[in-house]
């Protein structure tokens, strides 16, 4: 999103709470306290109330998938944290759903490589398609849940009349002398 001040062209950026932050990465208050204690981009000095980019909750996310879905202590993450962050920070969403990350923990690298690019095969590595993150993130911050949206009424709409709106939807009462 762009805005237009005076003739200068400004990209506006949204920026989310912790609580929003956890809620699209699915992790807990809990979770979240461990990980800001063991991962320096979580700590950073942001103000009064600190705030987090799209990058940094496709960080949290892959974090997420990471310890979640391949059991990695968080602590053997922080080497690469603040690497990670940046990745995130530095493309946008299109670009980053059409790559994938190579992390190579025992050299502490990790490093962006888009989706045809070949990825290298030699030593240990994990390979992260960011693409199902990505979408999950999206499909979880656009989602319309079903307490947000309106109730539906438990009665029938009827049309109330009393005799002042009736007399008014008429129009004026002629006394005879019309």
């Amino acid at each position: 999103m762009n805005n237009n001040v005076d003739g200068a062209l400004y990209a506006m950026t949204v920026q989310y709470t912790p609580g929003q932050l956890r809620s699209a990465a699915s992790i807990t208050p809990e979770t979240y306290r461990h990980w800001k204690k063991a991962l320096t981009p979580l700590r950073r000095d942001r103000g009064h109330s600190p705030c987090f980019s799209s990058g940094d909750l496709v960080a949290v996310a892959i974090i997420r998938t990471l310890t979640v879905d391949l059991g990695m202590r968080v602590s053997v993450l922080a080497s690469i944290a603040e690497t990670l962050f940046d990745l995130c920070n530095g493309a946008p969403w299109l670009t980053l759903e059409r790559g994938k990350l190579i992390l190579d923990l025992p050299n502490a690298k990790l490093e962006f490589r888009p989706d045809l690019a070949d990825t290298p095969e030699d030593g240990l590595m994990v390979i992260i398609p960011l693409r199902p993150i990505v979408a999950q993130l999206r499909d979880q911050l656009l989602s319309v849940r079903a307490s947000d949206s309106q109730p539906e009424l438990r009665f029938l709409l009827t049309t109330v009349s009393t005799p002042a709106a009736s007399a008014t939807l008429r129009g004026p009462v002629c006394s005879g002398f019309c």
